[in-house]
């Protein structure tokens, strides 16, 4: 059943997924444009799949800039994938190339957010949220939200889509008190943390673009915070007299759709942390009533969570006792630790040869000295949550460890290099994956100075693009049709051109972006009955391609007027 329609560009994105995660969608949001699918699966208001018409995020692709498999394996494991159509795709290919269970899941997750927050680099586009899941889902890879909001902010989002929509929240911000505990869902880095302290206290957004080194990094973290509602947006500083200005808001946004701080969002596991929390389950208001007008979305309420782990650095201790004392000593050493790159076993006080006793025995002694409550009973103030920081680490490592199959896989990686190994093999994977996102970048750069006719702008963009991730046939086949384009004599590159984006379709059999190009070059060229064929093999491939359709109806009526 159909609960809700719009489009991307009704509200911010980032409010639009926040309010399905808090009224604690189980359903399926689609959104279409150009003639692309994309999908996102919500149980309970966390994201439990996703779908991606893109290249670049093909689960092989994303395995691949992960640094999980070589480049020799991707044509076998394509080849799986076609002869296995409906096998699980992640399944088949850790399967192909003997991935361990701790790696497998960590790509599926990967994957999943990735395809997320692909849908925040939609300009344009209507969607539909319906009651039933299509995609499907495996149990323990749910993503929270606040991971996804940030990541598709600060990795998709367009620089004028970012500039359009901050405004729109408001124009003075601060960190909601309660809202802190929650700082670790987003996946914040060590970065972001002077944006971060200045809004605690409350800050305008040009002083925090002056304040911080880089401004996109404001703008993504302030996107994240204000769509689901961990900050105050006001449109002015606080008056004098001490009473906050109103809450900021589009002019036409009803109040239903303000942010009331009264209403928990649904947990589920995100990098930074291992807790869930239980979910409120609200309501969407469905459409297709008598009035025919389309379902809303409400915007639902955050209440705070009662324990998460949060960010970085030091602890006042208010309390003179001994075992405050203890405690702080344990923290303080730990800490030393974790700067020092211990691994899981260090940081727990075991050795690797622990039986499963008596890690959790170390485990429950080390969470029951850290727990939030423990600390407020000595009268610690976890000022800078130095604790809230080792009490996630001290989760993350108990986690692992306590999985038979995930502590062999970290042992035998252990073994091969120890703690840095481990953390340069992640490093490696953050560097292949961002080459991807700002190759993503730059071919959407590409394509903008293409419909904008700037060819020289967009044949340099969409080189770099290929430069970065050579292997996207979409990039190829835009460069190609850009040159085409700019060619002076396009009889004389007709040949190259076709050439071109034919190797750009072999690529990627089902990919339609080359046969649209190669369509229009034949047009162009006056071989109609052939631009014909490819535009109808597009529209077969992606009947809702709306420049297809119109280039089949002129086609059709040239020939027939040809024929007659």
């Amino acid at each position: 059943m159909e609960l809700a329609r719009g489009s991307v560009t009704d509200r911010p994105w980032g409010r639009t997924l926040a309010a399905l995660a808090q009224r604690a969608l189980t359903g399926e949001l689609t959104v279409i444009t150009d003639g692309k699918r994309y999908q996102i699966a919500f149980s309970e208001g966390t994201i439990v799949a996703a779908a991606s018409p893109l290249a670049g995020d093909a689960a092989v692709r994303i395995a691949l800039t992960a640094g999980l498999i070589s480049s020799t394996q991707v044509s076998d494991i394509a080849r799986r994938q076609a002869a296995n159509p409906g096998r699980d795709e992640i399944d088949l290919l850790a399967e192909a190339a003997r991935l361990g269970p701790d790696h497998t899941y960590r790509l599926r997750r990967r994957t999943i957010a990735q395809r997320a927050a692909r849908t925040f680099s939609l300009d344009r586009g209507e969607f539909v949220v319906d009651d039933e899941i299509t995609l499907p889902v495996v149990d323990g890879t749910a993503l929270d939200i606040r991971t996804v909001v940030y990541l598709g902010a600060k990795g998709n989002l367009s620089e004028a889509r970012l500039g359009h929509d901050l405004p729109r929240l408001g124009a003075w911000f601060r960190l909601r008190p309660e809202a802190a505990d929650d700082l670790p869902f987003f996946g914040f880095g060590a970065d972001d943390q002077p944006a971060l302290q200045l809004l605690e206290r409350g800050a305008g957004l040009a002083e925090l673009e002056t304040t911080v080194i880089d401004p996109r990094s404001v703008h993504a973290v302030l996107y994240a915070l204000v769509s689901c509602g961990a900050v105050e947006a006001a449109a002015a500083p606080p008056s004098p007299s001490g009473l906050d200005a109103p809450t900021a808001r589009k002019p036409h946004e009803p109040d239903t759709l303000r942010h009331q701080q009264t209403q928990r969002f649904p947990r589920a596991e995100s990098e930074a942390t291992t807790h869930r929390g239980a979910v409120d389950v609200g309501r969407l208001r469905g459409s297709g009533g008598a009035d025919g007008r389309r379902g809303e979305i409400d915007s639902p309420t955050i209440q705070r969570p009662r324990s998460a782990a949060r960010p970085p650095p030091p602890l006042k201790n208010r309390a003179n006792d001994a075992q405050a004392s203890d405690i702080l000593a344990l923290i303080g050493e730990r800490l030393k630790l974790l700067e020092e790159r211990a691994d899981h076993f260090q940081l727990l006080g075991v050795t690797p040869e622990v039986d499963a006793n008596g890690l959790r025995k170390a485990y429950f002694s080390l969470a029951k000295q850290l727990h939030p409550d423990r600390l407020a009973s000595l009268g610690i103030v976890d000022e800078n949550r130095n604790a809230q920081r080792l009490f996630a680490e001290v989760n993350a490592a108990f986690a692992v460890l306590n999985d038979p199959t995930r502590r062999a896989e970290y042992t035998a990686i252990l073994r091969r290099g120890g703690a840095d190994a481990v953390r340069a093999e992640d490093a490696r994977a953050e560097a292949l994956a961002q080459r991807v996102i700002d190759s993503e970048e730059a071919f959407r750069r590409g394509e903008l100075a293409l419909k904008r006719d700037q060819l020289g702008t967009a044949i340099a963009e969409l080189t770099r693009a290929i430069e970065l991730n050579p292997d996207e046939a979409d990039y190829h086949s835009a460069l190609a049709w850009a040159h085409f384009c700019a060619a002076p004599d396009k009889m004389a590159l007709a040949a190259k051109t076709r050439t071109d984006l034919n190797r750009a379709i072999m690529r990627s059999p089902r990919a339609v972006m080359g046969r649209f190009y190669l369509g229009r070059v034949e047009r162009m060229l006056g071989k109609d009955t052939e631009a014909l064929a490819l535009f109808q093999e597009v529209v077969r491939a992606a009947p809702n391609h709306a420049e297809a359709k119109a280039e089949i109806r002129v086609l059709e009526q040239r020939l027939a007027k040809k024929r007659s």
